[in-house]
Order: structure tokens, then sequence, then C-alpha cells
């Protein structure tokens, strides 16, 4: 007996499904019929009276490889390509959505990924899918875990690599998407998480770079902090996100993988110049901007910063000591881009007083985080910023 009060037989390679409901066996075998031979699901041989009979597949189910990849970037990536390798071809077919299938529903074999339980899927947005998906890896099986929310983050980062969805969209459904799967495992209700997940999914991350490193007298974002550089330290915040920058000085030379880099046009206009660069090359709603100097800044700190409803506002910046924190930074794309432009148009590159003047602000208390400490916060720009932080 299955979880729907279906009753599922195995007799020899076929499979006999007989169903609770006859609009979910219509459903289904209207499914398997749209998808006759293209590989994305076992053959059905016949449909008749409530029952349908199905090619026998046996082989791990995907989420049991995905637990096999453990907590490996390149075996979860694999994983995750396999999927939507999949779900490319399934909605190209069916142009419908997959409704409540979970992970569990899909068998990996060398060939692919087979799905086995269609009864549930319903039309539907792809972003509704992915965000339903994305969820359940964040949550699955007792609730958030940092584990769970970092495959949650890869998962879409690798989605949106290959597919053509509508970033804000996905951004609006996620919260939906986490209460729907709250609700499904037994969980409370976590808002702030689901918002944290929503703008993580839709913002380009950008760690500027490009500094002159004058006052440190060597390249301070090479320099090392806990066995990690700064530059490292900034960038692995952003590591997931669906696109990610290193904003560099005019002519230097950056590699940093899974990172583009893109080049200021100009030379002493301070960071202003990257932040104007980088909106250009964004192409998700919202832009966050990290510097390269600020190796104390947590992860903790930074979902609290990203956890706030998106109202009308442009800008997000933190306070801390009763002053507004410049960085770290995040602009909704389209208008930051306009204003930021318009500043450096009129020769203002100061970051703090063109966004005042141009775009509207939410400021975050940084002090209302429990752990938070003033050095999340700090700039690390002359050595004896750097001996406080090592020594």
């Amino acid at each position: 007996m299955s979880k729907t009060g279906n009753v599922i037989e195995r007799r020899g390679n076929k499979v006999v499904k007989k169903f609770a409901s006859r609009i979910n066996f219509v459903k289904e075998s209207n499914i398997y019929e749209k998808l006759k031979g293209s590989g994305l699901a076992p053959e059905m041989y016949g449909a008749l009276d409530g029952e349908i009979e199905l090619e026998y597949v046996e082989g791990p189910n995907f989420y049991q490889n995905y637990l096999a990849a453990g907590t490996d970037p390149a075996a979860q990536v694999k994983c995750f390509e396999d999927f939507y390798r999949w779900y490319m071809k399934y909605r190209e077919i069916t142009n419908i959505g997959i409704g409540d299938m979970d992970f569990e529903d899909f068998i990996a074999l060398d060939t692919g990924l087979k799905a086995i339980d269609f009864e549930h899927c319903k039309p539907c947005s792809m972003e509704e899918d992915i965000a339903y998906l994305a969820c359940l890896i964040a949550m699955y099986p007792h609730g958030y875990t940092t584990a769970g929310m970092e495959s949650a983050k890869l998962f879409v980062c690798v989605g949106s690599s290959c597919m053509n969805w509508q970033a804000d969209t996905l951004s609006r459904v996620t919260p939906l998407a986490a209460e729907r799967v709250e609700k499904q495992l037994g969980l409370r209700r976590n808002v702030g998480m689901a918002h944290y997940l929503a703008a993580y999914f839709s913002t380009t991350g950008v760690v500027l770079a490009g500094g002159k490193s004058s006052r440190m007298k060597q390249d301070k974002k090479q320099m090392m902090v806990d066995g990690k550089t700064m530059l490292e330290a900034s960038a692995n915040l952003i590591g997931f996100m669906p696109k990610r920058i290193i904003s560099a000085a005019a002519g230097e030379e950056i590699s940093f993988p899974g990172f583009e880099t893109v080049n200021d046009s100009y030379t002493d206009r301070g960071p202003m110049e990257g932040i104007v660069s980088c909106l250009k090359s964004s192409n998700q709603p919202w832009t966050l901007f990290l510097t390269c100097d600020m190796p104390l800044l947590t992860e903790k700190l930074l979902r609290l910063f990203l956890s706030y409803p998106k109202d009308e506002a442009d800008a997000f910046m933190f306070t801390a000591g009763g002053k507004r924190q410049t960085f770290p930074l995040l602009l909704r794309t389209e208008n930051a881009s306009r204003a930021m432009q318009d500043a450096v148009d009129n020769n203002e590159y100061a970051v703090q007083l063109a966004i005042e003047r141009r775009l509207k602000i939410k400021t975050i208390n940084a002090e209302d985080f429990g752990d938070f400490v003033p050095n999340m916060l700090w700039n690390i720009n002359t050595p004896e910023d750097y001996e406080k932080i090592t020594k």
C-alpha cells in the first residue's frame, strides 16, 4: 500500500499499480502516455479500469544518491545536473508541473533519471516546482540545517545556469513553497529563513576587490585570516548565488573559480566604479556587494541581513553604533543601476551619499543579532587592523 492508498504490486519484470482515486488514475496514465519512449519514466504497457501496468525499474532513488554525495559540492552538482536534464525534457513534453513529487520519486540509472509517480502533477510554473524542491532540500527530513541550506542554494545555482526561469518570480514563490514544505514535514513556521532563501536565490553576489591597498602597503585581498585569504572569506559567503562577480581594478587579472571578473573602466573612483560596473553585469533583481577586506563577516550575520522582506526599499544597509555601514550593501539592481550611474555622471563618488540622495533606504540594526560584535563589520585597511584580528 502506498502513501496515497494505491496498491502497488510487482509481477516479474512488471509493476501493477491500482489507484484508490479514479481521477489520479486518469492523470497519471495520461502523463505516462505523453512520456512514452522518452526515457523519462518506466514504459507503460497498459491502463484499464483504474490500473496501470508498468515496466519494472530497479535502482537507487535520487535522494539516496544525493545523500551519498555528502557535502562534496562536485558530487552534488552531478546529482542536480541529472535532475535538471530530466526536468527540462519533462516540461518540454508535458508542459505541466511536478506537484508534490519529491526526490524519492526518481530512480537514478546510468542512463539518467526515471520518475515513477505522477498522480499529483498539476499546472504550475517551473519557478514553483524549483522553489518547492529547493525548500525540500533545505529542510528534509527534520528541518532547516546548515548543510541542507547550502545544498538548496547549490541546487538553485546549478539550475540557474541551464534554465530560463524568472528570478523575481522564484523569489516571490519561495516563501510560499517553504510554508508548504514546513506543513508537509510538520515543522514550525520560519518566515525569516524562507525570506533568506528567497533573497539568496534572486541575488547577484559581488566582491569588491579593486582597491589599491595603499594603507596596507601590500595586496590585502591575498592576506590570510584563519587559513583563508580575505578574498576567499568574502567569496565563500556568496559562493552559490545564481551569479557571482569579482570586481577588479582596471587592467587587473583576478581569477576565482565560479566567479566572473568585471574590471573597472576608470581608476580613482573608489568602490563606486565597481558598483556601477557590476550593477550593469548583474542579471538578478538584487545585487549584494561585499568587500574583500571584511574577513570577520559571518554567514549568520549575512543571513540576518538578507532575511528581511523586500518591501519598497531600493537599498539595504546595516547600522551599528548608531551609524550606517556602507557594506554589506544590497541594492535593487534596476533602480540602483540608474541612480549610481547618475551619481558618477555628476562626479559623485561617495557611495553612502549617492544612495541617500537617490534611493529609498532600509536600515537593519546589526546589534539585533544576538551574537554580534563590532569587528564583524570591520574593514581591514592597515597593518594595525590586521594585527588586531590575527594576534
